[in-house]
């Protein structure tokens, strides 16, 4: 299927249907537009940001975890290696240059062959909200994603009067999967305890053909929180999570017996009235990721346990230097520690002791600005990074260099302008980006990467008016791109490359009761150095999507269409994964049902890949470790679940 096929595809539609009615939130009543909806295609949002709830149930099967949250979003793909661990990629980019932010904390990783990314560890539905910065168009969280910026946040507030409430799901679908989460809130003027508990697991899936997909999983995670609030504008809280898991992958021979996460954070904040002074804000935290990976249940004598240790932290403050601006000062800290045992077997491995292996420390500075002119927003930012990179115990050598410093700078000028219902926008964003723990593997262990350097312009429109209408397009020029390239005896190589593209969005009512959306995602990435395609950049893609809404009922429809990718560089990509060959178009039907029987409970289900359609997505694994298959019935690549069948109960209190 071409191109031109799938827009018109998308978009005639939703030209034809343009003159019907105004949009259905400006014509519902308060009870109307409160009632249930599955969400299953993800509108763009104004500018580089998007903002999501993300405890509306989503379709495909409400996610687990965060990557199969992201997928449902214009511009982002997931790599699949079995029914966990899925690995992000937004805009064709992978890996650290996408900034995953834990609400506050940096989160990364331990596995070498990324069995654990970071959003492995995130539980999508116990946050309040998902934001996602596409491009270098923000300094504030850290080192900046080239590609873009995730950032799960949850609430942190007190209450003005004694309060309980909370909230309770349970998630059952094909293959065995089920999923639970609780949540319980509870404080009054001066103190507050949150707490969720959740948990989710699946046996194998099957492919549309039958076939068995090796992707059983079980996690079980608990976050809990305590806060004081002396004041109305003052907070201090202590919160801590544990998140212990395991899984097996269909394109690798280890499993992963455990897949663990504990973490504490300390957060303070407070407000000022003051004609300059606005704001103060402290966040220390620390993580650990503990990952043991082995095939002893295959008879094989090898076993390996990887461990990330990270503190971190920031100092924001936010003044108020002239009228109409805001300018935001902060410094923030990162020192991770990747250690390392093994063994020949499960006692032997959990007697050994650690030995450290890879070391990278950060201190960062940086200033954002907002100006509020008459009719529009100029954004700026300007960051300074100080990287400490080493190398240790057996990863050191005589031979080589084994510490190396680095000074990068970031920075953004971003404007937004406001026109009646038309906002238009422009953003020319610069990064810079050193080479992460998984690159530094794949450069032989050894400090011979230059740093990333990434400009990219960015430019948009979007409409509010009898629809909703959203066009973002991007140019990423990029200098001394990290190549994973496994055709070459040099695994990690620095080359020049450019990104280009967008996505796009219209959102409309046909009548009060139905909706429609459709969306467009398209990303083309080429190697300038060696005049070849980008590896790993995923095809155009696009979505049509239908609601029908009424009462307490809510029906819907996802047609998702994509086209084939045949601009691809073979054993070429990230450290996510490289190209396996060209892939054909594909389009598959998802259909979901709710009902809200009352205002605490409501129940929504849904039918994945109705045709049972056989299909890998580009960006896929290889399927050569699906241990559930005789060796000569494996697929070529990772395939997708076949048809599923879900359903979700919600009740809040």
């Amino acid at each position: 299927m071409n191109k031109n096929k799938i827009t018109a595809a998308l978009f005639l539609p939703a030209t034809l249907w343009y003159p019907a009615t105004a949009i259905a939130t400006e014509n519902c009543d308060s009870e109307q537009c409160a009632e249930p909806m599955v969400i299953t295609a993800e509108s763009v949002s104004e500018g580089v940001t998007t903002v999501i709830d993300p405890k509306i149930p989503r379709q495909p099967i409400p996610s687990f975890d965060g990557s199969g949250y992201l997928k449902t979003i214009p511009g982002f793909s997931v790599t699949r290696k079995g029914g966990a661990g899925g690995d992000i990629s937004l805009r064709g980019l992978a890996g650290s240059r996408v900034s995953v932010i834990n609400d506050g904390q940096q989160l990364a990783g331990t596995c070498g062959g990324r069995m654990d990314p970071p959003t492995n560890y995130i539980s999508p539905e116990t946050y309040e909200q998902v934001m996602v910065i596409k491009g270098p168009q923000t300094v504030r969280y850290g080192p900046v994603g080239s590609a873009g910026t995730v950032i799960f946040e949850r609430e942190h507030l007190g209450f003005v009067d004694p309060t309980v409430e909370g909230r309770a799901s349970l998630t059952a679908g094909s293959f065995g999967r089920q999923d639970y989460l609780t949540e319980l809130t509870a404080g009054n003027e001066r103190y507050y305890w949150n707490l969720d508990v959740n948990g989710s697991k699946s046996n194998n899936f099957k492919d549309g053909a039958g076939n068995e997909i090796q992707s059983r999983y079980d996690r079980q995670t608990i976050n809990t929180a305590i806060g004081f609030t002396p004041t109305a504008d003052s907070l201090f809280e202590l919160g801590y999570g544990n998140s212990s898991g395991e899984a097996e992958y269909a394109d690798r021979g280890n499993k992963a017996r455990t897949i663990d996460n504990e973490n504490w954070s300390l957060l303070t904040k407070k407000s000022f009235d003051g004609s300059v002074l606005r704001s103060l804000e402290f966040q220390g935290y620390w993580n650990q990721n503990d990952h043991i990976m082995d095939q002893f249940d295959k008879g094989k004598e090898s076993g390996s346990n990887p461990r990330r240790t990270t503190f971190g932290g920031h100092i924001w403050t936010e003044l108020e230097l002239a009228p109409q601006t805001t300018t935001l000062i902060g410094i923030d800290h990162i020192d991770q520690l990747q250690d390392f045992r093994g063994g020949k077997n499960l006692d032997e491995l959990k007697s050994a002791n650690y030995q450290d292996l890879f070391s990278q420390k950060n201190w960062g500075l940086f200033t954002e600005i907002e100006h509020q002119l008459d009719q529009g927003t100029i954004f700026s930012g300007l960051r300074y990074d100080y990287w400490q990179t080493e190398l240790l115990g057996s990863w050191a050598a005589d031979n080589k260099q084994n510490k190396q410093n680095d000074d990068l700078f970031s920075g953004f000028l971003h404007y937004e302008h406001t026109l009646a219902q038309h906002k238009f926008y422009a953003g020319i964003g610069h990064s810079e980006r050193i080479a992460d723990y998984w690159e530094v593997m794949r450069a032989s262990k050894a400090l011979t990467l230059s740093p990333e350097k990434t400009n990219q312009l960015d430019i948009g429109w979007s409409y509010t008016g009898d629809a909703l209408v959203s066009v973002s397009l991007f140019y990423a020029k990029i200098s001394d791109y990290i190549l994973i390239d496994n055709a070459s005896t040099v695994k990690a190589r620095n080359i020049d490359a450019s990104v280009f593209g967008g996505e796009a969005s219209v959102e409309y009512a046909l009548t009060e009761q139905l909706t429609t959306t459709a969306t467009l995602a398209y990303s083309h990435g080429d190697n300038d150095t060696d005049n070849v395609a980008l590896g790993q950049i995923s095809p155009l893609e696009g979505r049509l999507a239908l609601n029908y809404q009424v009462n307490d009922w809510s029906l819907g429809a996802l047609w998702r269409v994509v086209a084939k990718q045949d601009r691809v560089a073979l054993k070429q990509g990230n450290i996510v994964g490289q190209d396996l060959g060209e892939t054909g178009g594909l389009g598959t039907l998802s259909l979901n049902g709710a009902y809200q029987f009352d205002d605490q409970l409501s129940v929504s289900l849904g039918i994945d890949n109705v045709f049972d359609k056989a299909y890998a997505e580009h960006i896929s694994k290889s399927g050569s470790g699906n241990d559930a298959l005789a060796i000569e019935d494996r697929t070529k690549q990772v395939n997708e679940p076949g048809r599923t069948i879900w359903a979700k109960l919600d009740y809040e209190f």
